[in-house]
């Protein structure tokens, strides 16, 4: 039997992905936060405003902890029956990543979204998958 290594540590514990995945979190809901403040403080027209806004805090935070947890929970199942965790979740994130983007183009034009405001959902939606990857398969460490 082969021994794969990896240029990033496997979690040996709950603890440990726990602590990754907070991290990450962290760090995604407050970049999300940002590109959202910066396209409101440009008073880019986004499309849609109000309770219905994906812009708004809320479904920012709330969505982005759901990936959080939705990552961590992939990931340790990678790690547990695959031999090369960290790619094989790369590739998965990167996977769900596209399929995440078919709603902001198939789906948000018909529920008011401009052309912007689709441009800044594709920038929230990257700045959220890429450290939520990072510091799950250990790339970022705090």
């Amino acid at each position: 039997m082969s021994t794969v290594t990896s240029r990033y540590p496997v979690a040996t514990s709950g603890g440990e992905l726990a602590r990754r995945t907070a991290g990450g979190v962290l760090v995604a809901v407050v970049s999300a936060l940002v590109v959202a403040g910066i396209a409101g403080a440009l008073g880019l027209e986004l499309g849609v405003s109000g309770p219905a806004s994906p812009f708004g805090a809320v479904p920012i935070v709330t969505s982005t902890v759901v990936a959080g947890v939705g990552a961590a929970v992939v990931y340790a199942a990678t790690a547990r029956f695959t031999d090369r965790p960290v790619r094989n979740f790369t590739a998965l994130a990167v996977a769900v990543f596209v399929v995440m983007l078919v709603p902001v183009f198939a789906a948000a034009p018909s529920l008011g979204l401009s052309a912007v405001g689709q441009l800044t959902l594709v920038v929230i939606h990257a700045v959220v998958a890429v450290p939520l990857v990072a510091f799950v398969v250990g790339a970022v460490q705090l």
